[in-house]
């Protein structure tokens, strides 16, 4: 929910939307789960709340489209063998914030640390920018986001 908030802040800078807001609508909606939340419930009603426009893909280059169009993406990443993942150990939703001159994108990780991409697993896979935004290219995120049935991208748009 954290990527919520930080999605809502790009879009929508004098909005009042807090970690507490996104908890409380996840509870109205039954999207706030033990194992974590269910954004295919979460982000219909998160954008019905802003007055956003959403759209869903499996595809990265919608990523780009959207950042190019204005709007501001969560993505869904995933370890894809057992406890190992460059962002997450096992589930983790992340906001994708703008596309870099480069081509890479900028990501807000909720979970960023210090340390976090210095382990040795990670090293050297993103760039750490004003230690606040990941760098990656599209085809890292790609690699990293959840499909096996569940939509990893979700596009927000303002109307």
């Amino acid at each position: 929910m954290c990527s919520a908030v930080m999605a809502a802040d790009q879009l929508l800078p004098n909005c009042a939307f807090e970690l507490s807001d996104a908890i409380s609508l996840s509870y109205e909606v039954k999207a706030n789960h033990s194992r974590g939340t269910d954004y295919a419930r979460f982000a219909p009603a998160f954008a019905e709340k802003l007055g956003l426009r959403l759209e869903t893909s499996f595809e990265v280059e919608d990523v780009s489209r959207c950042l190019r169009t204005g709007g501001t993406v969560v993505v869904l990443v995933g370890a894809h063998k057992e406890g190992q993942g460059l962002f997450t150990r096992g589930g983790h939703y992340m906001a994708v914030i703008a596309e870099e001159a480069d081509g890479r994108f900028a990501i807000l990780d909720p979970s960023l640390s210090p340390t976090k991409y210095e382990e040795p697993d990670r090293k050297g896979k993103v760039e750490i920018k004003n230690d606040v935004i990941v760098l990656c290219d599209h085809e890292t995120l790609a690699s990293q986001a959840i499909a096996n049935g569940k939509v990893p991208y979700y596009l927000f748009w303002r109307q």
